[in-house]
């Protein structure tokens, strides 16, 4: 992109095209928040938080735009009162969350986590994210199957989990009438048209749904495309909060906590062995960057231990399996390494706010 100017809206729509903001939990809050859209973009800080500290250094840098994890904007604001927005209006800096849709993808926060950890032969934890899944059926002449097919895929249907361009097909005998303004691909007007077609069937995530549909339309060669759209009630396998992975090798509790508190640069981490020892050997891990209370129950009899933070002292009392709080920074904090790599086709410069300059340094343990 040299020789390009880069501007706030070509980095926000690069961002949503990988962590679309309908993949974000419902009570979340995330996307373009603060800013304008026109202005052209030389430096970006990356950060976990939007705070005193994060606009002072995005100040001193001379920043245009700070992408961060969680939102500076949680619930709708009547008044605009806040030092901290003032500052970034005031020296023309614009903000951008992704949140709990970088949460549920992958390369997204607990990828990065399980990269930190070498965890190997991951899966979702949950499935829970914002988007739903429908299974689309399409009904078309034998000889445009692959044409058609072609264009869903290349828009993002067909992907299940791990595997892409997933497919069912079946022979069916179809007939139309094409009534006076059609424009039939074959067929003649006013006499009824029997033909031989298949009906392709395939899963799309919802927020994908329109543009799937609308690249049939446009590799379908009927004028008016016969097609089908069935919400279901399962979870799409594509995204989800948290993972489950295997350590290279086993390890004692111990060793794991340590080996956690080493990778992620934390400055102390807190173990609940649950009655075990602290010899015990553990090799299935559970994972979630940030507070992953709400987890738990789907770890019991798929992981041997889960690590998290923001334990509250009635999970770890009731936990049945062993835990280890490594903090909410630390376990997400990884993810800036991700953005970076997501933000180097651009030619702006990048610039991190690290542990150290974040205000949770001020955080003692006495």
């Amino acid at each position: 992109m040299k020789d390009k100017i880069i501007r706030v809206s070509d980095l926000v729509g690069y961002l949503n095209n990988i962590a679309d903001p309908s993949l974000a939990l419902e009570w979340d809050n995330v996307g373009f928040q603060v800013g304008d859209a026109n202005l052209e973009v030389k430096k970006v800080l990356l950060t976990l938080d939007v705070t005193k500290n994060a606009i002072n250094k995005a100040i001193k840098e001379n920043v245009q735009m700070i992408i961060s994890h969680h939102p500076l904007i949680f619930k709708p604001i009547k008044k605009i009162t806040n030092p901290l927005y003032l500052k970034l209006i005031k020296n023309n800096i614009a903000v951008y969350c992704a949140h709990t849709n970088l949460d549920v993808i992958k390369k997204g926060v607990n990828f990065a986590f399980a990269e930190k950890l070498n965890l190997s032969n991951l899966e979702f934890l949950s499935n829970e994210s914002g988007t739903q899944i429908y299974q689309l059926a399409i009904y078309v002449p034998e000889n445009s199957l692959e044409k058609v097919a072609t264009a869903a895929f290349k828009v993002g249907a067909g992907k299940i989990g791990n595997y892409e361009e997933c497919l069912n097909e079946y022979d069916v005998k179809g007939q139309f009438k094409p009534i006076s303004g059609s424009k039939p691909t074959i067929g003649k007007h006013n006499e009824i048209e029997k033909v031989n077609e298949k009906k392709l069937e395939i899963f799309v995530d919802s927020h994908k749904l329109n543009r799937v549909i609308s690249a049939i339309k446009k590799a379908h060669p009927y004028e008016t495309p016969a097609y089908a759209v069935y919400s279901q009630t399962k979870q799409s396998e594509n995204y989800g909060l948290g993972l489950i992975g295997e350590l290279t090798e086993e390890m004692t509790l111990k060793e794991l906590a340590e080996f956690v508190k080493h990778q992620l640069k934390a400055p102390f981490v807190k173990l609940w062995k649950a009655g075990k020892p602290s010899s015990e050997k553990v090799k299935k891990i559970a994972i979630c960057g940030g507070s992953g209370t709400s987890l738990l129950s789907q770890t019991y009899g798929r992981a041997d231990v889960f690590v998290s933070a923001d334990f509250t002292y009635h999970t770890i009392l009731d936990s049945r399996i062993p835990l280890i709080d490594a903090g909410h920074f630390y376990t997400e904090n990884p993810v800036l390494e991700n953005l970076k790599e997501m933000l180097a086709k651009f030619e702006v410069k990048i610039i991190e706010l690290t542990a150290a300059e974040h205000e949770i340094r001020d955080l003692w343990v006495l």
